[in-house]
């Protein structure tokens, strides 16, 4: 028999009691916060991570924190980690489990000095965890050694309100600093002034490549042109950016100065399969030169009736008509096809009622309120529903559209081509027509149908006595008397199978009834509103089927500018998320988080009833 120390006892009961407490001690909630390592830089983004530890697996913890006094802090992702395992001892189960919750966050500031950042507080339920607080100082980023250079060209002139003006942005880089290059991030304030321009992409030409570009809602992958240039002597590799940016309001706006930061790399190792990578890295800024917008109210002297905000070159208007040939009160479909450039986006038609320029107000009856267009290819698409109201109208005039010419500074307009109608009387049937065709058939009757004589009577019948009667009400006359009571009380045996019939007559009758009540309704409806509300359903069938953050944000545009009232900053919030998604990483830029095509196809059903 083997006799075990006091002291061997002892060990025995605290294993034994570590092995029971320890899933209950790895249970406690524990929060650390990370940081990149230094130095740290204004106008460079400052990556933090937050690891969390010990919560359950859902729902995901909630992190609240104090807003820092200056910069901003932002969340970039969250990505959690779940492991189990079980141990069998001696015929002791053992079961552990580990969840990890890793939150990741960007500061960025652009001001130099000292800022405090956390800490961060961790909530899930009952459960709660709190991590430590850092505090950063911020120095300006080294200053490059012209070896790359940065230009945001925009004109020196002024432009107009609404002006389609092209800007461009350039990084220029020494080709031999390619070789160097780990990592960059431009900062362009006039693409944050959301509240002052609008902004349109232009397809690139060229070879594909992207720049990084820093923007409130985080980085995005801003596609881009790749060529080569010569400058001083040196041979550059040159990344260029197109945009066309839309002033939305009159002033003069200061543009601070666009930067790029270039990560180089100083040091670097070969891994086994001959791949370099940076050990060690630095910092370099370069800067271009602040700027000025120049933007002017559009003139108010001269501009005509038919001008409803659009500025571009060469506008043309076309009108089409469905028919030509009708009768007064005949609807009329009219397809107004809009071309030119400028933004056909935002364009719209003038007052069709009346006025200089558009349709007589006596000889044609117009819907109220603004016609929706629909972009197709290159050209802006109308149509409206207008009825002739006289005989005597021989044509549809020509619609005038004017426009503004922000080279030529003045307002241009144009006209449509006149289509020639043939309008006839409306043909309608009073009561007096049915009196006068009753009375020419009384006066001019129709010739008796030969008859076959009947033959005569063996015995004359025999007249009753009583007051005299007209012997032709007697003629043929049936004065048979029924003497079957089942049949007078109605107690046949067919007497179901009539009310049966009689029932189904009456539903039919109903249903009839119904039938041409809802047929005088959709004839009724306006043709144009049928086929809006039939074109933003095929839209939003295409929105729902839609795979990828592009289409997405296509179809919900499409969407937007056939509706009345849209929720533009619902809206403008989505195709935000889409486009990041869009110009995220090859890797990503295909797929589209669920939640944000749900909320997307939720707005595109409340755009698509709206625009019906």
């Amino acid at each position: 028999m083997i006799t075990l120390k006091p002291w061997w006892w002892l060990v025995a009961t605290g294993l034994w009691l570590f092995s029971w407490c320890a899933p209950v001690w790895a249970q406690n909630p524990e929060a650390n916060l990370s940081i990149a390592e230094g130095p740290y830089y204004a106008d460079a983004a400052v990556d933090l991570e937050v690891a969390v530890k010990g919560f359950e697996e859902s729902p995901e913890p909630k992190i609240t924190f104090d807003s820092p006094p200056w910069g901003r802090l932002e969340l970039i992702g969250v990505s959690p980690e779940v492991s189990s395992s079980i141990q069998i001892i001696n015929g002791h189960l053992s079961q552990w489990k580990s969840v990890r919750f890793n939150f990741h966050y960007r500061f960025i500031a652009d001001r130099t000095g000292k800022v405090t950042l956390g800490p961060f507080r961790v909530t899930q339920g009952s459960l709660k965890a709190q991590t430590q607080s850092v505090t950063l100082e911020l120095g300006n980023v080294p200053t490059g050694g012209g070896e790359q250079r940065i230009l945001l060209q925009i004109p020196e002139e002024p432009v107009y309100v609404g002006q389609r003006v092209p800007v461009r942005l350039q990084w220029w880089i020494q080709e031999d600093m390619v070789q160097r290059l780990v990592a960059h991030e431009a900062r362009v304030p006039l693409f944050d002034m959301v509240d002052s321009f609008s902004f349109e992409e232009v397809e690139q030409s060229g070879k594909k490549n992207a720049l990084i570009i820093q923007t409130p809602g985080g980085a995005k992958k801003v596609p881009a042109e790749t060529t080569k240039g010569q400058w001083e002597g040196r041979s550059w590799l040159v990344l260029t950016v197109d945009r066309i940016v839309i002033p939305l309001k009159a002033g003069e706006y200061a543009v601070p100065a666009a930067s790029v930061i270039l990560e180089e790399g100083t040091r670097w190792k070969t891994s086994f399969f001959g791949e370099r990578a940076a050990t060690q890295t630095r910092r370099v800024r370069v800067a271009d030169t602040p700027r000025v917008f120049h933007v002017k109210p559009l003139p108010e002297t001269g501009q005509p009736a038919s001008f409803s905000g659009a500025i571009g070159q060469n506008f043309s208007l076309e009108v089409e008509a469905q028919r030509s040939v009708v009768q007064v009160g005949d609807p009329i479909r009219l397809t107004l096809t809009l071309k030119g450039e400028g933004a056909l986006a935002s364009a719209s038609l003038p007052v069709l009622k009346g006025g200089e320029g558009g349709l007589p107000e006596q000889d044609f009856r117009i819907p109220e309120g603004d016609v929706p267009g629909i972009l197709t290819d290159g050209a802006k698409k109308f149509e409206v529903m207008v009825r002739v109201l006289r005989e005597g109208v021989r044509e549809i005039p020509p619609i005038r559209y004017s426009w503004f010419d922000p080279q030529k500074g003045t307002y241009e307009t144009t006209e449509s081509r006149p289509i020639a109608l043939s309008v006839g009387a409306a043909k309608m049937v009073s009561a007096g027509d049915v009196v006068r065709n009753q009375e020419t058939e009384e006066k001019n009757p129709p010739a008796p149908a030969a008859k076959t004589p009947a033959p005569t009577p063996e015995k004359p019948p025999v007249a009753a006595k009583g007051p005299d009667i007209a012997s032709e009400s007697r003629v043929d006359a049936d004065l048979a008397i029924e003497r079957n009571t089942e049949v007078l009380l109605g107690g046949g045996g067919s007497v179901w199978m009539w009310n049966l019939l009689r029932g189904f007559g009456y539903l039919g009758g109903v249903m009839l009834l119904g039938y041409a009540l809802w047929w005088q309704r959709q004839s009724r409806e306006d043709p144009v509103k049928k086929q809006q509300r039939k074109k933003a359903q095929e839209v939003l069938a295409g929105l729902q089927s839609a795979d990828t953050p592009r289409v997405l944000a296509d179809h919900l545009r499409r969407l937007a500018a056939s509706a009345t009232n849209v929720p533009r900053q619902e809206l403008d919030h989505v195709l935000e998320s889409l486009d990041n998604q869009a110009f995220a990483p090859d890797k990503t830029s295909g797929s589209v988080d669920p939640g944000l095509k749900s909320r997307a196809v939720a707005l595109g059903k409340r755009l698509a009833g709206d625009a019906s």
